[in-house]
This record gives C-alpha cells, sequence and structure tokens, in this order.
C-alpha cells in the first residue's frame, strides 16, 4: 500500500491512478468468472453463444492481463513511496520497516479475504512479493536489472514447463477458488488449509516477482507521470505491448471455444504463452492509461475524476469489489452465479464496479491504494 499524493498534485499523478481504478473492474471481472463455473483454461465449447464471446474474449483481453498489471503498480506506487519520503529525509531503516509493516498487513488483510470471501485472492501473493523483493528498492537501478534478468529467466523455463506438466492446474486452481462454501465445517476447514496455496502458485507459476520489480523501476523513473518526456517509450509499450498480449492470447482463447484441441503438452504450452505475454499485456495497458490520461481529464472530466479516486482506494475497492461480487454470486449466498454463466457474471462485476464509481466521495483525502 502506499500514500497517494495530495490533493494539489493530483493531477500529476491521474495516469496511475486512472489505471488502478480500471484495473479493480477487471480483478472483479476475472473474480466474476469463477463463480459462474468460467476462468481461465475452463472448455466454454459447449456455452450458449453469449458465454463462448466472454470466455473468448476474457481469456484475449483479461486473463492473466489484468494480474500484472496490478502488480506494475503495486511495484511503482512503492517505488514512488520510497522516493518521496527518502526526499523528506526519512531514514532507511525505517522506510524499511515500513516496508515489512505494509507487507504484513497485506498478509493480513490477504487471509482474511480469502478465508471469508475468495480463496484465490491476491493480496497475500503482494503482501508475499514485498516480504521477497522489498530489500530491492534499497539498491542500484543495475541491482533492479539483475533483478529482472534472473527473474525473467526463471519465469520464461518455469512457466511454460508448469503449464506443460499439468493444463489441470489452472482448472484447480480456480475450483480451489469457488469449491469451498459457508454451510458446513468442512466448507471452513476448506477455506482455511487453502489460504498457503495460491501466493505460493503465484509466485513460481505467475511473473508475480517479475512484474512487482518491474513497477519498480518504472516508478523510479517516474514512467507513468512524464508522459511528455517519456511519450516515445510509453508508446512503443502500449502498441508492442499490447499487440504481443494479444498475440500470445489467441491460440488458447481458440482453444478456450474449442476451434482446435491441441494435444494436451501443447495445450499447456500454449497456456504458458498466454501467461507469459500478459506481462507485456499488463504493462502496454498501464502505458495505454499513462498516455490518455491528461486527454480523459479534459474530455470527461467527471469520469475520469472518478474512476481514478476509485484508483487512489485501490485496497478498499478491491475486497468492496470482491465481496459484492461473492455476495451475488456464490451459490450458498443470493446464489445468481447457479443461473448466469460467464457473460452473465461479468455483467455483475460491472454493475459493482460503476455503483462504487457512481457514488464514491471524491473530497476525501483518505486515499490508501496498493
Amino acid at each position: 500500500m502506499t500514500s497517494a499524493p495530495a490533493s494539489g498534485n493530483a493531477q500529476r499523478f491521474v495516469g496511475p491512478d486512472l489505471a488502478r481504478g480500471v484495473m479493480l473492474l477487471l480483478i472483479a471481472m476475472s473474480y466474476a468468472g469463477a463463480y459462474a463455473s468460467a476462468g481461465f483454461g475452463v472448455d466454454a465449447s459447449s456455452e450458449p453463444a453469449l458465454d463462448q464471446a466472454a470466455s473468448f474474449t476474457s481469456t484475449l483481453f483479461l486473463d492473466n492481463r489484468a494480474f500484472p498489471m496490478f502488480a506494475i503498480l503495486f511495484g511503482y506506487g512503492l517505488a514512488w513511496s520510497i522516493a518521496r519520503q527518502t526526499a523528506r529525509g526519512v531514514e532507511p531503516h525505517q522506510l524499511r520497516r515500513e516496508l515489512r509493516r505494509r507487507a504484513l498487513l497485506l498478509l493480513a488483510f490477504g487471509v482474511v479475504h480469502a478465508v471469508l470471501v475468495y480463496t484465490g485472492e491476491i493480496l497475500t501473493s503482494y503482501g508475499l512479493a514485498l516480504l521477497a523483493t522489498g530489500w530491492l528498492l534499497f539498491r542500484s537501478d543495475r541491482a533492479l536489472k539483475v533483478a529482472l534478468w534472473i527473474t525473467g529467466v526463471f519465469y520464461l523455463v518455469a512457466i511454460p514447463l508448469i503449464s506443460m506438466v499439468g493444463t489441470s492446474i489452472e482448472r484447480d486452481m480456480t475450483a480451489v477458488a469457488i469449491i469451498p462454501g459457508y454451510a458446513t465445517l468442512d466448507d471452513w476447514v476448506g477455506r482455511i488449509i487453502s489460504v498457503p496455496y495460491p501466493p505460493l502458485y503465484m509466485a513460481v507459476a505467475y511473473a508475480l516477482l517479475f512484474t512487482v520489480v518491474l513497477g519498480y523501476r518504472a516508478g523510479r523513473a517516474r514512467l507513468f507521470e512524464r508522459t511528455d518526456e517519456r511519450r516515445p517509450l510509453l508508446l512503443r509499450v502500449a502498441v508492442g505491448g499490447v499487440a504481443i498480449s494479444l498475440l500470445g492470447a489467441l491460440p488458447t482463447a481458440l482453444i478456450t471455444v474449442g476451434a482446435f484441441q491441441p494435444e494436451p503438452a501443447v495445450q499447456g504450452l500454449l497456456q504458458g504463452l498466454q501467461i507469459l505475454t500478459g506481462v507485456a499485456g499488463g504493462a502496454g495497458y498501464a502505458a495505454c492509461f499513462a498516455l490518455t490520461a491528461d486527454w480523459s481529464a479534459r474530455s470527461a472530466p467527471a469520469v475520469t475524476q472518478a474512476i481514478a479516486s476509485v484508483g487512489k482506494r485501490s485496497l478498499t475497492f478491491y475486497i468492496y469489489n470482491s465481496a459484492a461480487v461473492a455476495i451475488i454470486l456464490h451459490p450458498d449466498l443470493i446464489g445468481v452465479g447457479t443461473v448466469v454463466g460467464h457473460f452473465g457474471a461479468l455483467i455483475v462485476a460491472t454493475l459493482s464496479w460503476l455503483g462504487r464509481v457512481s457514488f464514491i466521495d471524491h473530497s476525501s483525502t483518505d486515499t490508501v491504494v496498493l
């Protein structure tokens, strides 16, 4: 978590805040699909046309794209916070203590969230990532580059291998997230014992550490704020990142709707490709928001301010969105997820997000973000 800038500097940071606000919608949509028995790697070929379209679109634009975007912005905010506090004269040992406190708070919030709401949640993953990589925020740019090379090579090898040896891993992950109910003791035991699995799995089978460190690097360069100075680089990241993301996700999207059915090992390799290229997609999405922030603030100031205000409070609204989606869709609660498919679940997530964007208090200065 990082403290957002004071209101007098809010316009300067509208790009990252706007990206966080939209990112919360993408996360809510990703969670919603799980309650409708949909998700990454789940076969939708026998579903109605709208649900097939939702699964295809989610695989192409959403699955494993919102997560790395979240991680990049998380690392970006931490690097920005450390730089700001260092400039104010805060001692490094105090900053290290604050980072440990934030990591432990994320772990604590994540555990409670996992047990009570969604066992596949991501707060614990970011708490773990901060504990593992936070020390790099006090090292040189060269150290960050070395860390990016090491983690990058690791994930280039690990992600395809994990995907190839068991394409069912993704289905198991989805099942863990939605199977535990609320009605029996076994449900609650299942929720509790599953808590350690998602953060450890995310740290190995997804590019969690790489994307957080990439966020550190971008934050030091203030990449998403200095848009005039960095426009050529941001354009390359936006266009190239989104293009790589789409090309990498297309084979898995076609598999999802039954357009072709490769051998399991090939399917796993293609799913690994979808995950890896999601890093480029997350970076590309963040760059797109940075490039369009000033334009959107001029052309639709009220909408931009509302979404950016949500982004400044991303921890609060992440938990709100997740809880609202669960209450509406979970079969042991209102149970809408049992009667709607993937398309309907995405609509529920969108309406939940829109409801909070519409009623947020823009004047509040209590701005705690991930």
